[in-house]
């Protein structure tokens, strides 16, 4: 989680337990004089929802037994937090709710509410987080609650909630065969920002969307991998982000009606690693339209490179069919694709064969290598 604050606006009915054990939180000069209850989240925090817990939880090929591509299946469970506060002497105005995955609240995400509860989304996984509540009255006092913590499952991928687009996920978050775990809040993947097949920019993705991409998620950067002029217009006549002029906007063109996205796109496979082996484009999202296929093949080379295992790419793969994608999705989309010429290649693992085709095809290895010690 990056070390940026954002102030969100909402208000939320929830519900949660709260503790018995009162507290007074802090107190500094001519503070406000509060009495806190904090909700208890009892148990690990669930990023999944009931028919993607299922789909993880089973034969990643059984994914038509839960979506189809058909309609926006993909966003994120949320977690409600809530809490009672009783001022001394005042009335509270309003409250703000701060989360971190580090005890000092140095990467807070802040959001602003009037009501004693709130929604929020988009946890990282396998996480401790620790909360806390600024309560601010009338009378020009505020007092900060004592913090509180939960925990995220272990369980990716960490897929998200970005208003006005679909199919949205972070590529950290896997297991990989060391041990480790694929690195959080670098590399995302998602459906267009703007509609496609246009010749002038009819932007998609709200305003809430925007700042959740540029706040939450810290977005330095766009590869975007349609097509400029081919295909009607594809890429939607845009020139540059339609985050704003603070992110960087690469069109790294790739063809997808031939037939194998790898070698028919060799310069735009090299050029999308160049842009991916330089930290100062990170964390950076990279989408084609629906997110789903040329999409899918970096984020099977990537994730691969690092030791993700088999079974989980292809999960990645189909997991795509809970967004809203139009188009219901299998592994015979992609086996006769890039698969088969990985797979061709000499290697002893999978990870092995990706890096020796990829190479074996222009891509350098220094560029490689830096993608991995990013992501690691």
């Amino acid at each position: 989680m990056k070390k940026m604050i954002k102030i969100f606006t909402a208000a939320f009915l929830a519900s949660c337990m709260l503790l018995s054990v009162c507290g007074c939180g802090e107190r500094e000069g001519d503070a406000a004089s509060v009495e806190w209850q904090l909700g208890i989240v009892q148990g690990m925090v669930d990023l999944h929802t009931e028919e993607q817990r299922q789909y993880l939880a089973g034969d990643y090929t059984a994914i038509g037994d839960y979506a189809e591509g058909k309609e926006e299946l993909s966003r994120p469970k949320s977690l409600t937090l809530s809490w009672s506060a009783t001022a001394e002497g005042t009335n509270i105005s309003r409250y703000e709710l701060a989360y971190a995955t580090q005890e000092d609240f140095s990467d807070a995400i802040v959001c602003s509410t009037t009501q004693t509860s709130y929604d929020i989304t988009n946890l990282y996984v396998a996480s401790q987080y620790y909360w806390r509540v600024t309560a601010f009255c009338d009378d020009g006092k505020k007092s900060v609650s004592p913090s509180e913590v939960f925990f995220t499952e272990d369980s990716a991928p960490r897929n998200l909630y970005v208003d006005g687009i679909t199919n949205v996920r972070d590529l950290g978050g896997w297991k990989t065969a060391d041990g480790g775990r694929v690195k959080q809040g670098m590399i995302y993947r998602c459906g267009r920002l703007n509609k496609s097949e246009t010749e002038t920019p009819v932007i998609e993705i709200t305003e809430k969307g925007i700042d959740t991409m540029l706040y939450e998620l810290g977005v330095r950067s766009e590869i975007d991998l349609r097509m400029k002029e081919k295909h009607n217009f594809e890429a939607g006549g845009i020139t540059s982000s339609p985050l704003g002029e603070s992110v960087n906007y690469y069109n790294v063109e790739l063809e997808w009606n031939k037939g194998n996205y790898l070698t028919d796109n060799l310069d735009s496979v090299k050029e999308f690693f160049s842009l991916a082996a330089d930290e100062s484009n990170y964390p950076f999202i990279f989408h084609c339209n629906i997110g789903t296929d040329r999409t899918g093949m970096f984020a099977f080379f990537i994730n691969g490179l690092l030791g993700v295992s088999e079974e989980d790419l292809y999960r990645d793969y189909l997991f795509s069919n809970f967004g809203k994608i139009d188009n219901f999705r299998t592994l015979s989309n992609i086996e006769n694709n890039y698969l088969k010429t990985v797979k061709e290649t000499e290697g002893a693992t999978l990870a092995e064969k990706i890096q020796n085709c990829l190479e074996a095809y222009g891509v350098p290895h220094a560029d490689i290598e830096a993608v991995k010690k990013i992501m690691k």
